[in-house]
């Protein structure tokens, strides 16, 4: 994988961003005559029995976690993003990834944001995690429908400090490929126990000029050296369809949120397919804890999400793992059981630490939430 080291571009890449931030805000500005106006479209159909059975913030499934309302605080100036990316600290507070401006950002146990930076970096914020040495590893699946804005960016992997100082780039930006050094869409990342980093390749939807194929879990040395690939886009065994999150169980295994195929799949410590669970919904978020708690979040059950020929639904926008209900579902990774679920929440982000709290982030929606944003602590009060 090649590197691309920017800490020498650092006043480029700023004047750049300015320039390019100048340059859009012109083109906003220009007036645009009434003819040329979209027309007005038909409202939404009402939503289907079936639909409102699935979306209903009710369960009489086990819920031992309550929501904390109004957290976290944006500091001033911030507007809230979509909340794609979650790294707690263990002490309630969480490193947060948002899709706005600063992206990367540190928030204590109280809510507070005491630490940002990013700005400009991301087309599409999407993996992030951190390594053994503290130091950040950031994701940029690129746009998910053809923008000429975003021309030549996106489709990347960043390694960042916990200052903010961007230390390499992976993947040729602008550039959406399966190669040794370059990315479909690198949309989550996992540490292993020997400090590799493991990310998972191709988002759906995504632009018509990116590769079509290729989806694979890819895995790289912490200096950003390229190891190898597994996978393949499909959904037999080892295949994957828009793996959507990473994380590795006490023993080793990887367990791949393989969103677009309706299920998390299973591999062992040499990423060889060992089965997979469909029990947990389409799973966009995954986390397990130290004692092989699984937490998984599923955000796109039985709603209309675009998706490729090749998904088990078919192609288009169509209701996707339809009569599944969207939440959090908790079990195990040891052998799969579910034991409580979490409704009324749709998150693709996701986290957990080991004090029990839950962190949900939301893409959509987020003015509804109770948080005051679109992220969303959940506490446990039972035990």
């Amino acid at each position: 994988m090649t590197i691309r080291n920017t800490r020498t571009r650092t006043r480029t890449r700023s004047a750049l961003v300015m320039l390019g931030a100048i340059a859009t805000a012109a083109s906003v500005m220009l007036a645009v005559p009434a003819a040329a106006q979209p027309a007005a479209t038909s409202p939404p159909a009402p939503p289907t029995p079936l639909e409102e059975l699935a979306r209903r913030t009710t369960s009489t499934m086990s819920n031992p976690y309550r929501m904390v309302e109004r957290w976290p605080t944006l500091a001033d100036g911030m507007t809230w993003g979509a909340a794609i990316g979650i790294i707690p600290d263990n002490k309630g507070g969480a490193w947060m990834m948002f899709r706005s401006e600063p992206p990367i950002n540190y928030i204590d146990a109280s809510g507070t944001i005491t630490k940002s930076f990013g700005r400009g970096l991301l087309v599409q914020g999407h993996g992030f995690c951190m390594d053994h040495d503290g130091n950040l590893w950031v994701g940029d699946s690129g746009p998910f429908a053809e923008d000429p804005a975003t021309a030549g960016r996106g489709f990347q992997l960043h390694k960042l400090t916990q200052d903010g100082e961007l230390l390499f780039s992976l993947g040729r930006a602008g550039v959406s490929r399966a190669g040794t050094d370059t990315f479909v869409g690198p949309t989550a990342c996992a540490v292993a126990a020997n400090g590799d980093i493991l990310v998972a390749d191709g988002h759906w939807p995504r632009p018509v000029s990116a590769q079509q194929d290729g989806d694979r879990i890819v895995r790289l040395k912490p200096d950003g050296t390229f190891v190898r690939t597994v996978g393949s886009l499909g959904s037999g065994p080892g295949q994957f369809m828009g793996p959507h999150a990473l994380a590795f169980d006490s023993r080793g295994r990887l367990f791949v949120a393989d969103r677009s195929n309706n299920r998390v799949q299973v591999l062992d410590e040499d990423l060889a397919f060992v089965d997979e669970w469909r029990h947990f919904g389409r799973p966009s978020g995954v986390a397990i804890l130290q004692d092989d708690t699984l937490i998984v979040a599923d955000s796109e059950s039985t709603n209309l999400i675009d998706g490729p020929p090749q998904a088990p639904e078919g192609a288009g926008r169509v209701l996707r793992n339809p009569g599944w209900q969207t939440g959090i579902r908790i079990g195990s990774a040891v052998d799969g059981s579910l034991i409580h679920f979490v409704p009324g929440t749709r998150p693709e982000g996701l986290a957990g630490d080991e004090l029990g709290n839950i962190f949900a982030g939301l893409t959509g929606r987020c003015d509804l939430s109770p948080s005051g944003g679109c992220l969303q602590k959940w506490v446990r009060v039972q035990r």
